[in-house]
């Protein structure tokens, strides 16, 4: 039993927010800034939950993926210029197909050194669409194969979830690594703001998330980001619901932000601080990230999974640093790609944002979603090779 109970909302979302404050002010120091905050945040969550202080799952988790993250993902693309993430898209379309030869990679290893059982071909191919695309795909591979091991499955899902935390955990350590830089350079890695060209509005509005900022505070246009963010995401709730597409969302806020921010640019210059408030929502996803990986259960039954789960996220991270080192990939691009491939798009966006590469939020999102459109097909196929 956790000293903070699943049942004390209150309690348990104070604690998440000051392990959200404890990684922006990590931020501030040298030791937080070479980590990065979001990786903070991971992993001093991810030890409170399983050192037994807040859970590992609560409503008030499952309350922040469905309302948080949808509502700061519009924050983080208000600012998008769709000329040039069209010029980007090229390059990062180009590392996540990279990416999605890593995982590809990374699974045949994984099945080839890993015995699985009489089960094996379902769960690599449930786990190679997670990591194509996410948990949705996960959940799609094994209706579509009609997988009835119901402790299998649930075997798979600890596995999954501690893994993508490893992965995670891993993946923005890599820019910390020389080898890595000097393999893959990056363009975002170093500069004050990422991008080379800074208007004059995105001075104003650029403030450090470690308190040290200096822009005028405008509650008005914080509440205008804010309700503009909840109308993107009451209409995409709408659409979603009228095509009868539970997973149409995601997807749809993702559009309807890019069209809001290129077609209604006169309200969207009245907005200010959305970007840096739709980052510190998604630092609080990731503080649910980290407590719900729970590394007893993964020890126990999810085992063998779990091993098979890091020998792929390992083969992918390193197939990910040579195939773009020969490919000329820039390093950032190749880090939100690879998140987008195996988490999805909201971690990728939350990393590119954390980071400061605010170019790759979008590109990172568009093809995150292009690997929820092709992931459940890869799985399929990576099943009915292994049979």
């Amino acid at each position: 039993m956790p000293i903070v109970s699943g049942d004390q909302t209150i309690l348990l979302l104070t604690v998440l927010i000051g392990v959200v404050l404890f990684g922006m002010w990590s931020e501030t120091r040298g030791w937080g800034k070479a980590l990065s905050g979001a990786l903070v945040i991971l992993l001093s969550s991810m030890a409170l939950s399983n050192f037994g202080i807040i859970p590992h799952s609560a409503d008030l988790y499952g309350s922040i993926a469905s309302f948080l993250v949808p509502l700061a993902i519009p924050m983080l693309l208000l600012r998008a210029d769709l000329r040039r993430v069209i010029s980007e898209s090229g390059s990062m379309l180009k590392a996540f197909s990279v990416a999605v030869v890593a995982t590809l990679g990374g699974a045949l290893v994984g099945a080839w050194l890993i015995d699985l059982g009489q089960s094996e071909a379902h769960v690599v191919a449930m786990l190679t669409a997670g990591y194509v695309g996410g948990s949705v795909n996960f959940v799609a591979t094994s209706e579509a194969l009609q997988f009835d091991n119901p402790a299998q499955y649930l075997a798979a899902l600890s596995a999954d979830a501690v893994g993508g935390i490893v992965f995670l955990l891993l993946l923005f350590a890599m820019p910390m690594l020389a080898v890595v830089r000097k393999l893959m350079p990056s363009r975002y890695e170093g500069e004050r703001d990422c991008s080379t060209e800074i208007s004059p509005d995105e001075e104003a509005l650029d403030f450090s998330l470690g308190g040290n900022g200096n822009a005028r505070f405008s509650a008005y246009g914080l509440v205008l980001g804010l309700l503009l963010s909840l109308l993107i995401f009451a209409v995409a709730m709408w659409l979603s619901e009228w095509f009868g597409v539970k997973n149409l969302v995601i997807p749809a806020i993702t559009v309807l932000a890019l069209l809001v921010a290129n077609f209604a640019k006169p309200v969207v210059e009245k907005v200010q601080h959305e970007f840096e408030v739709g980052t510190v929502l998604m630092y609080t996803f990731f503080a649910v990230m980290g407590a719900g990986a729970n590394l007893s259960d993964a020890i126990g039954a999810a085992f063998p999974i779990l091993i098979f789960v890091l020998i792929l996220v390992a083969v992918h991270l390193v197939i990910l640093t040579l195939l773009g080192h020969l490919c000329k990939l820039d390093m950032a691009e190749a880090l939100v790609a690879s998140n987008a491939c195996c988490l999805g798009p909201a971690t990728a966006a939350a990393m590119a944002a954390g980071k400061n590469w605010k170019p790759l939020v979008v590109p990172g999102m568009l093809v995150g979603i292009l690997g929820y459109s092709i992931a459940t097909f890869i799985g399929m196929g990576m099943f009915w090779s292994l049979i």
